[in-house]
């Protein structure tokens, strides 16, 4: 029998065996120390050979198997096959109606009402800037009978943001690492309000609302919804949950025939203790407190090799497949020099929109640095950080197209990246010429 190393326990006690002269001392070695000796190599080359086909078994996830991506479209182009990416929220495929009734009381009670979500066209900044301004716009609601006037208020949609604040603490849960998610879209999603109206009769039946944008009607687009590569799915325990070898945690098994083999899974069930989940010849085993069957809510991670044709490019959180993206991790963990962080930077899909070009260190901020700037993890409270920030970090980007309304968006993707490699700074993006 031999090892990985190339030893032969057999051969090994025979030469020592016939070491011996006397028959009846080398019959006694061979009975006693020999047998009982190769019984135990044997017992732990197989005790050994059964935990490495354990570890083998249990499936791992290369890059990218949990990664993020992000799109956008309009109900005229959503494709409810699509096996890739799925509305965030699934009220959005249909048509959201107002009722006069509410309309009247909202305005009565001076609580503006929300009425549907635009998508604004437009980059960061001019984003920010318009919601800072707060302008109230004109607009009329069009009933069955006739018109009516009223005042409308735009509202960043916090819904969608609020989902992926949710989503990093499913990960944390799942024991898996976050990366930063692409909100490019979800940033541009905003609410409209109705501000004030004229009072509409109760019996009319409001068929279309309309707002003058005036001068960013031309930016402002409808019927759109962001979509993800995450559905949420309900699984119950296929067996009696088995007691873990600590005596304190069950193991739940899902059987593989009830999940996608393309699919990693995430545990929805936050509230749930769950110490490990991994995946076992295609079965789903999550480790938790719980001594009964348990109906578990997962998120099913689509694959980007699925991916289709959409309307809007799709923006994902996962490093290349190329030697940038696979030391990416190497660098995270030390960045040094002004290559080490164009690396990180370069190692990331989104080269067709900025280039980076630089790093420096200064003493205060740009000015109105906040308008194209924003922190895609500013959910997140639990890292260590530097009280009193001093010092700025500054990113030097160039646009390789100036006019496309993505570039600020993912100029803030790249300093989050960045921001969380270093702390003590506090970290800021520019754009600069064009490249």
């Amino acid at each position: 029998m031999e090892t990985g190393n190339g030893f032969d326990m057999e051969q090994y006690i025979q030469k020592r065996m016939m070491e011996i002269s006397r028959l009846e001392d080398r019959a006694s070695y061979k009975e006693i120390v020999g047998n009982l000796l190769l019984e135990l190599y044997r017992y732990n080359q197989e005790a050994y050979e059964k935990l490495e086909e354990r570890i083998l078994q249990e499936s791992d996830p290369g890059q990218g198997s949990y990664a993020v991506y992000m799109g956008l479209t309009d109900g005229k182009h959503y494709d409810a096959t699509d096996s890739f990416l799925y509305p965030m929220r699934e009220e959005d495929t249909g048509k959201r109606e107002v009722s006069a009734k509410a309309v009247n009381e909202a305005v009565k009670n001076g609580d503006p009402i929300r009425l549907y979500t635009v998508f604004l066209q437009a980059k960061a900044s001019v984003i920010c800037r318009l919601l800072h301004e707060n302008r109230e716009f004109s607009g009329v609601i069009q009933t069955d009978k006739r018109q009516y006037r009223g005042t409308f208020t735009l509202r960043r949609n916090e819904i969608y943001l609020e989902m992926v604040k949710d989503l990093y603490y499913v990960f944390s849960a799942n024991n898996q690492p976050w990366t930063t998610v692409c909100e490019a879209y979800l940033m541009k999603l905003l609410d409209v309000y109705l501000s004030t109206a004229e009072n509409i009769p109760e019996k009319d039946v409001i068929k279309e609302i309309r707002v003058d944008f005036e001068g960013y009607a031309d930016l402002v687009q409808y019927d759109r919804f962001p979509l993800w590569n995450l559905r949420k799915v309900k699984e119950k325990t296929s067996t009696y949950p088995e007691p873990c070898i600590d005596k304190v945690n069950y193991e739940h098994r899902i059987f593989a025939h009830r999940l996608d083999p393309d699919c990693e899974y995430l545990v929805a069930d936050t509230d749930v203790e769950i110490t490990n989940i991994r995946r076992v010849n295609g079965d789903l085993l999550i480790s938790c407190t719980l001594d009964a069957p348990y109906e578990w809510e997962l998120y099913q991670i689509g694959q980007e090799y699925k991916r289709g044709h959409y309307p809007y490019p799709i923006m994902g959180n996962c490093c290349k497949d190329s030697l940038s993206g696979n030391i990416t991790e190497l660098y995270r963990r030390s960045i040094k020099t002004r290559g080490e962080m164009a690396r990180l930077i370069e190692a990331f899909d989104y080269g067709s929109y900025v280039a980076f070009k630089g790093v420096e260190v200064c003493k205060s901020p740009p000015e109105q640095w906040e308008w194209s700037n924003y922190n895609m993890d500013g959910f997140v409270q639990d890292e260590i950080r530097i009280g009193d920030v001093q010092q700025v970090l500054l990113l030097h980007f160039a646009p390789v197209d100036g006019e496309n309304y993505l570039n600020e968006d993912i100029m803030s993707f790249y300093v989050t990246q960045v921001q969380k490699l270093f702390p003590e700074y506090q970290c800021i993006g520019r754009l600069d010429k064009e490249s």
